[in-house]
């Protein structure tokens, strides 16, 4: 069986065609030879099929003590837990084998034709690959060659900065931005320079709140469809009540600091604030770099983090001014 070529990381590329398939009117005892006599990509799982070729079924050889040889495929197969396209994104291998407790998922073309199969051997390098891809993605660092961390760490010097310059200038020239911002509420910190207290506080939760927001909308696009404005709802409440628990123990937390009651009540409505903000930016992020054909991991590097960082400054000064002056 011959395996077409498929996108890069997505199931097609990654199947297996040498895996044991029969059909389902197969006796048993004509496939024990054949099976344990030949080498395979893995033997664990056998794929029952039918005269068109399409998947009907498995037998796992770890699962049959006894068997009568003169049974058929078709009376001790099972059905398969799940079933895998060859488009879909390999990751989804490993969150449905992690799932389900499986060895091996089989592929099958849309009419149900088998195709192939992800064997534990693929799942095992998928789930390392997209963890150390992720990890570098979210730290801002993009390899165009598409290395892998050790080619990566071997590297030139040369190709090692580029591979981590560009992010950085992105993100320092948009950090810039905060000290813009800081210099047009200059009157407002000299009023109440306990404000200048709590602005790495409000940073670091945002940021917190962000990151995490983000980190689950890629994975989810990653395993599943999403209903992209259902998905934004439910975390538009969680970041309301994560905003809620933030917002008070950070206020009663400034007023303890600041004996203040004014700068509690402006960095307790500020973590409210940026908190629900920072859960919709994270998700949101994400979602729009898929839709323009780009990894939605770039959504929890530097750019979605100035991005917070600025929102959350924004809202903190704006607070500051409504209630302090």
């Amino acid at each position: 069986m011959n395996k077409p070529s498929y996108p890069a990381e997505s199931i097609g590329s990654r199947m297996s065609t040498d895996v044991p398939v029969y059909q389902v009117d197969t006796q048993f005892r004509d496939i024990k030879e054949a099976v344990f006599s030949k080498k395979w990509s893995s033997v664990r799982t056998v794929y029952i099929v039918d005269a068109h070729g399409k998947l009907v079924g498995l037998v796992d050889l770890a699962d049959i003590a006894v068997t009568d040889d003169s049974l058929m495929l078709g009376d001790i197969m099972q059905e398969p837990t799940e079933i895998l396209h060859p488009e879909s994104d390999q990751e989804k291998a490993a969150y449905l084998a992690i799932k389900n407790d499986e060895v091996a998922i089989p592929v099958t073309d849309k009419h149900g034709v088998f195709l192939g199969a992800i064997t534990a051997h693929s799942i095992i390098d998928i789930m390392h690959e997209e963890h150390v891809e992720d990890a570098l993605l979210g730290a801002g660092v993009r390899d165009s060659t598409n290395s892998s961390v050790i080619k990566l760490i071997r590297a030139r010097t040369s190709l090692l900065v580029r591979s981590r310059t560009p992010w950085l200038i992105v993100g320092l020239t948009l950090s810039m931005g905060l000290g813009l911002i800081a210099s047009f509420f200059e009157e407002t910190l000299e009023k109440s320079i306990a404000l200048a207290f709590f602005i790495p506080v409000i940073v670091y939760v945002a940021d917190s709140v962000g990151t995490q927001a983000s980190t689950i909308a890629v994975r989810a696009l990653a395993i599943t469809k999403l209903n992209f404005l259902r998905y934004l709802q439910k975390e538009l409440a969680v970041g309301v009540l994560l905003g809620l628990i933030m917002g008070v123990f950070g206020a009663l937390g400034a007023l303890l600091i600041s004996q203040t009651v004014n700068v509690a009540l402006v960095v307790g409505l500020t973590l409210l604030t940026a908190c629900t903000l920072a859960t919709i930016l994270a998700s949101a992020v994400p979602f729009t770099l898929k839709r323009l054909g780009k990894d939605p991991a770039l959504g929890s590097g530097p750019l979605a983090t100035v991005l917070q960082d600025i929102l959350s400054l924004v809202i903190y000064f704006l607070f500051a001014m409504a209630i302090i002056g």
